[in-house]
């Protein structure tokens, strides 16, 4: 597999983003319980797709299934990417065509009470 790219997990001591760190969209990124992931390209270049047809979608299911198996309670996904999963945890959402948000479970709460 191509390394993985890490994008957005939060700031250092938590806080808002704001336009210095990448500006609105992040409320989740926060916590440190979420992150964005860039999906492996078809070329393997170590860089984000800019299409969803420069993404190497089995290597890209594959990820979302690590991450699902890993306990992942949350993976937003690119809805032109066609990515499979239970739909209580692998929801297609608008810009998410060149990364997968996974939220992890908050390790200070049962599973139960997990966001």
């Amino acid at each position: 597999m191509p390394p993985i790219l890490v994008a957005d997990l939060s700031r250092p001591k938590g806080g808002a983003f704001g336009r210095r760190y990448g500006g609105l969209g992040h409320d989740s990124h926060q916590n440190g319980l979420d992150a964005d992931v860039m999906y492996p390209r078809r070329d393997r270049a170590p860089l984000a797709a800019l299409r969803p047809s420069e993404v190497d979608r089995a290597l890209a299911q594959d990820l979302v299934d690590r991450f699902r198996a890993a306990g992942a309670v949350k993976l937003f996904v690119g809805p032109h990417l066609h990515l499979r999963g239970p739909r209580s945890i692998v929801v297609p959402l608008v810009y998410h065509d060149d990364h997968v948000h996974v939220r992890i479970a908050n390790p200070g709460r049962s599973a139960r009470n997990a966001p």
